[in-house]
């Protein structure tokens, strides 16, 4: 017999905040904190995409190659790595700590990458970076979701997931132009370590600040939890969790699914994109940095913040599926837009595109994670958090990349086909994620309806 969280209504205690940590500015400083990590971790996540074509001709990598670099190789073991951090998340007391050695370590794997020389190497040091970035998110939504109440939630939330397309953008800005100079220089000779590529340089740059992110996350204080079941022990077993989980997995199956195929319908055109706008424009990386950063920049976090934006006036007006709303008519309006993008007879059209599909899709970032967090437990946050994430990184950063590579190299069998790529995973990918969608409405709303909201 299906049920779903609501049945939990009785059990879940009521919040008791401590008012010093909960309200007032502190909140959206811990907000903020957590922004500025997510930025980071996106640029040192996302720079590779721009330098796709220096790498490949100096390390003489197919674009299957690239893809498990872009995607694959950073995927793995983030998704191994998120379940753990998930339990852990939800037993100690000290969660931002996490976040400082996630943070040292994913930047120290940033400069590992400058160190590659070869697709081995690589590899290995996007394996790292990984498993650093892996300690940040299922932390930030459980921090996040103690500190601010439901109607909160989502703007909240939404506020730290602009950091994702803010550090994309960022990455394709900063990439570009740091790609642009040392190129102009012919790469970078540093006394000791020797000659470095252009790509290699920039790579260490953008890890440089790494130290500096870690010490803004000693700042955040551990807010009480909230929402904590008492239907359920303190500190959760496995067997609870996967209980609790299989009970409600029509809920949890059709809300994380349709994260996951967002995420690989975004995150594959996303890390696609720049290269399709040289190879089919003939634009350069420095162009492709400015002028498509410019668009995740702002058109992903005007979206974003909107998104969250729309969810807490709909929840005041009373609608309590509010956050599954957004995603459904984000959904359905940014599909005509990102499927013609590509296949657009100039540049400057496939931007402007690509900007419109951008600012519709990413209204259901932000809100799509709250949701989730909702309608779970405190002591499974980080658990369900994690999970989210495995998802996300492999069907969305490990799918995303390398269905789009796969269908060039081996369908097509073109490199220049890359456009007709991009449009057709949008084509299939579109109509599954609103059928997750309209599947997990009636669930999210009984859930919802019975944790007495």
């Amino acid at each position: 017999m299906d049920t779903t969280p609501a049945e939990t209504h009785s059990t879940v205690a009521p919040a008791k905040p401590q008012r010093s940590l909960t309200t007032g500015v502190y909140p959206w400083i811990v907000v903020a904190i957590l922004f500025t990590g997510y930025s980071f971790s996106a640029i040192d996540a996302r720079v590779l995409t721009l330098m796709v074509e220096p790498i490949q001709r100096d390390l003489g990598l197919s674009d299957f190659e690239i893809s498990l670099l872009q995607g694959f190789a950073f995927a793995i073991m983030f998704s191994i790595a998120s379940l753990p951090i998930g339990r852990f998340i939800d037993r100690t007391g000290r969660r931002s700590l996490l976040i400082v050695w996630g943070v040292l370590f994913w930047s120290l794997m940033t400069a590992a990458c400058g160190f590659a020389s070869g697709f081995i190497g690589l590899f290995i040091a996007r394996v790292g970076v990984g498993v650093g970035e892996a300690t940040l998110s299922p932390t930030a939504y459980s921090l996040i979701s103690d500190y601010f109440d439901r109607r909160r939630r989502a703007l909240a939330i939404s506020f730290y997931a602009i950091g994702y397309p803010i550090g994309g953008g960022l990455a394709l800005l900063i990439g570009g132009g740091l790609l642009t100079i040392f190129t102009r220089w012919g790469g970078v000779d540093i006394p000791v370590l020797g000659h470095f590529s252009p790509w290699q340089a920039v790579f260490l740059c953008v890890a440089a600040p790494g130290v500096l992110i870690a010490g803004l996350m000693l700042l955040i204080r551990e807010p009480p939890r909230r929402e904590v079941s008492t239907a359920m022990s303190r500190q959760v077993s496995m067997r609870e969790a996967l209980s609790y989980v299989w009970e409600n997995k029509v809920l949890y199956g059709s809300l994380i699914g349709t994260v996951g195929v967002l995420a690989l319908l975004a995150i594959g055109t996303s890390l696609w994109f720049p290269t399709f706008l040289i190879r089919t424009y003939g634009m350069t990386p420095g162009q492709v940095g400015l002028s498509y950063g410019l668009v995740m920049l702002s058109c992903g976090a005007v979206g974003t913040l909107f998104g969250g934006w729309m969810s807490g006036r709909l929840m005041q007006s009373g609608r309590t599926d509010a956050n599954m709303l957004v995603v459904l008519a984000a959904t359905l309006l940014k599909g005509a837009p990102l499927i013609a993008a590509p296949l657009m007879p100039s540049a400057f059209w496939a931007l402007t595109l690509m900007a419109i599909g951008t600012l519709i899709g990413q209204a259901s970032q932000g809100v799509m994670m709250a949701a989730i967090q909702d309608v779970t437990p405190n002591q499974l946050r980080g658990q369900i958090t994690a999970v989210t994430i495995l998802v996300v990184n492999l069907v969305g950063t490990g799918l995303g990349a390398t269905v789009i590579a796969a269908v060039t190299d081996f369908g097509f069998g073109d490199q220049s086909a890359l456009r007709y790529s991009i449009a057709l995973t949008g084509a299939v990918a579109l109509p599954v994620i609103v059928g997750l969608i309209l599947v997990s409405i009636p669930h999210y709303r009984r859930a919802i309806a019975k944790l007495g909201s």
